[in-house]
């Protein structure tokens, strides 16, 4: 899989530009705060259907602008495809898949898949819990997309008895609680899939991920999922049990919402005991391990979108990084040429006021 051709008009601080890559390495560089980051946000946009850097699609129009198109051609072992995404100030995005327009995001997701390393999910290790769910979820959601759908459905179901819950803490409408059964089915109903998915992603990306670690440091990484959902009935139990509390709160406590990952190296939780160069060795490896996963799984490499990541790591990790991405697409950002990364199959791309320079 690889991406061949992007265009971009009135997308970030892009007016209109056109990109093609090498289905090797291609290197984005230039000052900081050019626009390098904004071509690899538009990438991961056609991969996940939403930016990394904002939940609000009118942030990513050009500034004066009142829409922006992006469109991307990429080809894998079937065929070659071509996506379009049109984002507009005054309506919900519109994508096409193929000349055809999709209805919803779970119709994108797994289309192209992307693996995107930058400087914010360094924090994976020491930030909180929503962060390593939000790496599972997406992980997950381009093996599975029938998880992706899962997922929606549960934060639906979610958002609907919270609203219920904080409808009778605010405006005491106890009469709303004889409803709450309904929602309680639904939530423990979709939760347990959940899990269940999660548990069988992180056992097998465990075995992935501990063989990159120990490459890159000689110490062993542990991962274990960390719920407190067990059985259908079990999450009903707990709902039942809670909801004094949630009424005091304001929202739900119980469910896989509220998961997380424990993280380890030599026994020891990462969160507490491991330093920053053990930090980046376990992105590192996760990050590496999840490309490893949908390559076993779906036959293709993933396309990795690297984000000034070469400049967060020590000499000996961006040589083991350079080694073990040669053979697959990398579209990297860096503020000089990554000598790293240079090579007869490498195609550089200097960029200023988002505009690509001829050098």
């Amino acid at each position: 899989m690889y991406i061949e051709h992007l265009s971009l008009k009135n997308f970030r601080n892009y007016e209109d530009e056109e990109f093609s890559f090498l289905p090797k390495t291609n290197i984005l560089y230039g000052k900081n705060a050019q626009g390098k980051t904004n071509v690899l946000e538009a990438l991961y946009l056609f991969s996940i259907g939403k930016s990394f850097r904002t939940p609000q699609d009118r942030e990513l129009i050009r500034f004066g602008a009142e829409f922006s198109r992006a469109e991307l051609t990429f080809s894998d072992r079937k065929r070659r495809q071509k996506i379009e995404i049109i984002l507009r100030r005054d309506r919900k995005k519109q994508i096409k898949v193929g000349g055809v327009v999709i209805q919803k995001l779970s119709e994108l997701v797994g289309t192209l898949n992307v693996v995107l390393f930058c400087p914010e999910e360094l924090g994976l290790v020491k930030e909180g819990p929503h962060v390593r769910r939000r790496f599972i979820d997406i992980a997950l959601s381009q093996l599975r997309p029938n998880y992706y759908r899962l997922l929606s459905n549960y934060h639906k179901v979610l958002d609907q008895r919270n609203h219920l819950i904080k409808k009778v803490k605010f405006q005491g409408a106890n009469s709303l609680l004889d409803t709450l059964p309904v929602w309680d089915e639904k939530l423990a109903a979709c939760g347990v899939e959940i899990v269940r998915y999660r548990r069988e992603f992180i056992e097998t990306l465990e075995t992935y991920a501990k063989k990159v670690h120990t490459e890159i440091s000689g110490e062993e990484l542990g991962i274990e999922y960390r719920t407190r959902v067990t059985t259908k009935e079990d999450f009903l139990e707990k709902l039942s049990q809670n909801l004094d509390r949630e009424l005091e709160q304001g929202c739900t406590l119980f469910g896989p919402h509220r998961d997380d990952l424990l993280l380890t190296v030599g026994g020891r939780d990462a969160k507490t005991f491991a330093s920053q160069g053990q930090q980046r060795t376990i992105v590192l490896a996760l990050k590496l391990a999840q490309a490893d996963l949908l390559f076993e799984d779906t036959g293709e490499y993933p396309v990795l979108l690297l984000d000034d990541i070469m400049s967060e790591l020590d000499a000996g990790r961006r040589a083991y990084l350079a080694k073990k991405i040669q053979d697959k697409q990398v579209i990297i950002t860096c503020t000089d040429v990554e000598p790293n990364l240079s090579g007869e199959q490498t195609k550089t791309i200097h960029i200023r006021s988002g505009a690509i320079l001829k050098d």
